[in-house]
């Protein structure tokens, strides 16, 4: 695990799934998206893999959820009431989500350090480095 991006999969099989890395947004992203007509990828991100956080920039708020560069060029603004409030990216045959970034978390009802809050519980030794 890296405090700073999280686990990678590829070398940790126990690694989280996204239901237990963030429940709450997780819940909330999979609502927006089933709301919006896509139950197929709202069902399938709990169970999803958590693979840190992107790592193109630091500071970067986008979520891993399978493997770094396995995005393509579709995505989906996520909207609630009409308000656009994050995206989701996905595999090039859109059928994964491969990342997400809430770009408003207050309008999900979570804090706004809701990523760092969650790196640090899955790895509470981050707090001393």
């Amino acid at each position: 695990m890296n405090a700073m991006t999280g686990p990678d999969p590829t070398v940790d099989p126990q690694t989280p799934t996204m239901v237990v890395a963030f429940p709450e947004v997780t819940i909330r992203v999979a609502e927006i998206l089933r709301e919006m007509g896509y139950p197929d990828l709202a069902d399938s991100l709990p169970t999803q893999r958590f693979y840190g956080r992107c790592r193109c920039k630091p500071g970067c708020s986008f979520v891993l959820t399978a493997p770094p560069d396995s995005s393509g060029s579709l995505m989906i603004w996520l909207e609630v009431s009409g308000e656009t409030i994050g995206e989701v990216s996905l595999d090039p045959a859109g059928q994964i989500i491969t990342n997400f970034d809430i770009g408003a978390p207050e309008t999900l009802g979570v804090p706004t350090n809701w990523l760092d809050h969650g790196l640090t519980l899955l790895d509470p030794s981050a707090d001393d480095r």
